[in-house]
Formats: C-alpha cells, sequence, structure tokens
C-alpha cells in the first residue's frame, strides 16, 4: 500500500523507515524527493566527481552518469520503496538506468545510474532535489532482507559500479556533433578543390585538348 506524507512521518517515529539528512520540504504528499549527494562519476571525467566541493554536476548530451543521494535510508522488514526520477528532469532529457525497487532491508545512499538523453548538456547542483522515491507499507514482514554493501551504507559508489562506468565506450553527442562539423568541413574543402579542378580543366586542359584535335583533323584532312 503507497504511504501518504503522514505514515512516512509515523514509520520514521516508531522506528520502520530511516531517512538520515531528513528534509521536511523533500516531502510530498504520497513520496519524498532524494537530494543530489556529495559523490558521483560520469563518463565524461576520469576521476569521482566531489559535488558537495564543485557546487554541481555536468551531464554531457549522450553520456551516463552514477549519482548518489545526499540522504540515506533505512528500511524495515514491512516496508519497500519505488524510484523515479524527478518529472522535471524526465522532460529535460534524464533517463533513469536502476532497478525501480528498494526491498525491504535496504541501508545506505541510493547510488543511481542515469543517462542523458536529451541534446544539450544537464546541469544538477549538490543538494537538488533529483528523484523521487515512494513507500510502500506490505501486507506483511519480508522473511528475507537486502543486505547493503558496506560502501553504500558508508555513502560511497560501489568499486564494482565504478569499474563497470569506466568500461563504457561511448561517445557524447556533442563529441558526434563535433565529428559531423569536421566532416561537413572536409565535405567543404573538397568541394571547392573539385571546383578549382574543374575551373583549371575547363580554362586549361579543355582547349589544349581540343586544339589537338583540331589540329589531327586538319592533318587528316590535308594529307
Amino acid at each position: 500500500m503507497l504511504m501518504t506524507d503522514a505514515e512516512i512521518n509515523e514509520a520514521i517515529a516508531k522506528g520502520e523507515l530511516e531517512i538520515v539528512e531528513f528534509s521536511l520540504n523533500s516531502l510530498q504528499p504520497a513520496s519524498y524527493d532524494m537530494r543530489l549527494g556529495a559523490r558521483a562519476l560520469a563518463t565524461n571525467r576520469e576521476e569521482e566527481v566531489n559535488i558537495e566541493k564543485e557546487g554541481s554536476l555536468v551531464i554531457k548530451a549522450g553520456d551516463f552518469a552514477l549519482l548518489t543521494t545526499h540522504e540515506k535510508i533505512r528500511l524495515s522488514r514491512t516496508i519497500a520503496g519505488h524510484i523515479g526520477v524527478r518529472s522535471y528532469f524526465t522532460r529535460k532529457g534524464l533517463v533513469l538506468l536502476a532497478g525501480l525497487q528498494i526491498d525491504p532491508g535496504f541501508e545506505g545512499v541510493l547510488v543511481l545510474g542515469v543517462y542523458n538523453a536529451s541534446p544539450r548538456n544537464l546541469v544538477l547542483d549538490h543538494l537538488t532535489p533529483f528523484c523521487t522515491v515512494e513507500f510502500h507499507r506490505l501486507s506483511r514482514p519480508a522473511e528475507q532482507v537486502y543486505r547493503s554493501g558496506e560502501e553504500q551504507r558508508l555513502g560511497r559508489i560501489p568499486a564494482a559500479d565504478k569499474d563497470y562506468l569506466r568500461t563504457l565506450e561511448t561517445q557524447t553527442l556533442s563529441d558526434m556533433s563535433s565529428a559531423v562539423r569536421g566532416l561537413s568541413v572536409n565535405v567543404q574543402e573538397l568541394t571547392q578543390s573539385m571546383k578549382k579542378l574543374a575551373k583549371v580543366i575547363y580554362l586549361g586542359v579543355l582547349p589544349l585538348l581540343l586544339a589537338t584535335l583540331a589540329a589531327l583533323l586538319l592533318f587528316r584532312v590535308i594529307g
């Protein structure tokens, strides 16, 4: 059953749900907006980005990124979550590439894969609400619970996720645009060269060929 804002607050008070760095401004009528955390990785950057220090993260057109949430959450056996990108960023072309469900027992920050499907760069500021979590109360406690890795519990991006992102060989739309512009310039230069060659042939070679042909014809007639 989808939990309302009042039910989320009650679950927090009872210890069934924990949201570290909870912000009342992020609490929605039936969800909670998670804010952008301090750590991120993007395919256009070699090293992990400290968003808290830099202030924002730029995801280039066509790039992938791993984002962490500012909040840490802990779910009891009776609560599960569903994740989604806020509609504001969805309209800008940000696509979520992560499992939609948070299992009971999860503890730590969320590490979300995203893709910029727009033709423009996207700028995400530190602590901006970028994804939404719906909390659902289960009809009975789960017998098995999710065991979070130590890195996520500590607010870090798991090493396995880092390694996977770094193996991706992507060409951003901006790179492709630059390549297309370079190809266009080369085609224009080739076109100009062909025009010059045609002019040389028309003004120089062609008259010479015609004169040679005329001389041969005259020689045959006289001969």
